[in-house]
Order: C-alpha cells, then structure tokens, then sequence
C-alpha cells in the first residue's frame, strides 16, 4: 500500500502553505520566461484541443460543477477582486479599445430611414463590417 498523508493533514499543510506562497510567488515573477516556450508548444496545444474535443472533456467537466457552485465560487473568488482588477487594468482597456474606436468614427452613416430593414443595411452591416474588418487587421 502507498503510504499517504491523512487528509485533514494535507488541508492544514495547504492552508498554511497560503502563508507563504504569495511571497514565494513574488520572488519567481522576475525570473519567468514564458513566451518562447508557449509559442514553441502550439502544436502539443493543438493536439491535446483536439483530444480534449474528441473526449468531450469540456462537457464532462462543466457537468462536475452545479450551477449553484458556479454562482457561489463568483461571489467569493470572483466579485471581491472584480473592481481592484478593472482598475489595474484601465490603460490597458484603453489601449485595446483604441483602434476599434478609431474604426467606428471612420464609419459614414447615411440617415436612418422608415424602413428597419434598410437601417440595418445601411447603418448595422457597415458598422459591423468596420469592426470585422478592424479586428482581422489587429489579429493577423
């Protein structure tokens, strides 16, 4: 038999470990180089997507969280940090948005008509299409 920790043991380890880790954490930010092996590990990525479809593994793990857990996990993780989060991330935000927004004042749009299905032609589809074609640019 494979000798293991009591489970009450490794919750009290895991919770004290909470103590330190945020520190530990810290300490490794500046010494982590990610981008290169992240980029160099597409086509594992893409072969364990497709897998992962293949076995339906996303259904099977959205069926192990109820919807109530699913809520009560956003109220105590989520919610909390939610505006701390947006306000550390307010120039960025900005700078995404920027060129869509550039995108949309490029748009003419003739006056609205009484026809609903002519303002969409006219005055959705360009907009929509400005913002399409923005995004594809942006995406590569």
């Amino acid at each position: 038999m494979v000798k293991v920790k009591d489970l009450e043991e490794v919750k009290k380890r895991y919770e004290q470990a909470a103590n330190y880790a945020p520190e530990r954490y810290s300490r490794a930010i500046p010494t982590i180089e990610w981008q290169k092996n992240a980029i160099a590990a597409e086509d594992l990525w893409a072969a364990k997507i497709q897998e992962a479809a293949s076995r339906k593994l996303r259904a099977k793990g959205i069926a192990r969280i109820s919807d109530e857990e699913f809520r009560r996990a956003l109220a105590e993780k989520g919610a909390p940090v939610l505006g701390t989060r947006m306000r550390m991330a307010v120039n960025r935000h900005a700078e995404n948005w920027a060129p869509y927004r550039d995108a949309l004042q490029s748009v003419s749009l003739p006056p609205k008509t009484a026809d609903p299905i002519a303002n969409i032609d006219n005055r959705v589809k360009p907009i929509v299409e400005a913002l399409v074609r923005k995004k594809r640019e942006l995406k590569g």
